[in-house]
């Protein structure tokens, strides 16, 4: 009897020290996990850091490079019309107020016309966004009848006056009132330097109605062909 109760507790503690055993070893493991994962985290920091700066670099070589292209292809230079107007506050205007641009936004729109009004919240932003490589102009269809509403929509909606606006019949820049006259309003037209629409294989370059942000889409695709868009 008790060699039994004596062989009972040694099993009893031989378990208890398997059970403790089993314990340390299975808290030491999960505490190597742990330290593994502290250290791994402690690395992957400044390689994750290394890899965004270089995908940043990357990105800021991309952009430039092709920025210089579009320069080469569309190089700044002044506005391809001479001519002389007032704009809607009366100011005199000429090409030279239109500065040296890659690009030229020409829009052709009426005071009568819903979606021309519509549309000018988005064109004052593009006009603020893209003043420094696009130079924008208007012709306004009205403009003798209605300069006064003319001046409203547009203070309205915030068109800067960098924006230049003239009448129709401003002389000097007939040629422009031909390209836009296409029997609807607004009618807008991107041309280069050289007084040409800018041809594009993505993107239409003379566009009739209302396009709002598309606009600045299509300038994008224009000036960032492959895409590098600095924000």
């Amino acid at each position: 009897m008790y060699k039994q109760e004596k062989r009972l507790k040694d099993f009893d503690r031989l378990h208890d020290i398997s059970y403790n055993a089993h314990y340390k070893f299975k808290e030491n493991f999960i505490v190597k996990k742990a330290l593994i994962f502290i250290v791994f985290v402690i690395l992957l920091i400044p390689l994750t850091a290394c890899t965004d700066a270089i995908n940043e670099w990357l990105e800021e070589d991309a952009y430039e490079t092709q920025t210089s292209e579009t320069k080469e292809i569309y190089p700044f230079s002044g506005f391809p019309f001479a001519f002389t107007a007032q704009d809607l506050y009366g100011n005199t205007v000429t090409q030279e107020s239109l500065g040296e641009k890659q690009l030229f936004f020409v829009h052709y729109w009426a005071t009568w016309c819903g979606p021309c009004v519509q549309e000018m919240p988005e064109i004052a932003q593009m006009a603020k966004e893209y003043g420094d490589r696009v130079g924008f102009i208007a012709l306004v269809s009205d403009y003798d009848s209605n300069l006064s509403g003319a001046l409203n929509i547009t203070e309205s909606a915030g068109i800067p006056i960098s924006f230049i606006m003239v009448d129709e019949k401003t002389k000097g820049l007939e040629p422009l009132l031909k390209m836009v006259s296409t029997g609807y309003v607004p009618t807008t037209a991107i041309i280069d330097g050289n007084g040409n629409l800018v041809e594009s294989d993505q993107v239409d370059t003379l566009l009739i109605g209302a396009y709002g942000e598309t606009y600045g889409l299509v300038i994008d695709v224009i000036l960032y062909p492959n895409g590098m868009v600095k924000e």
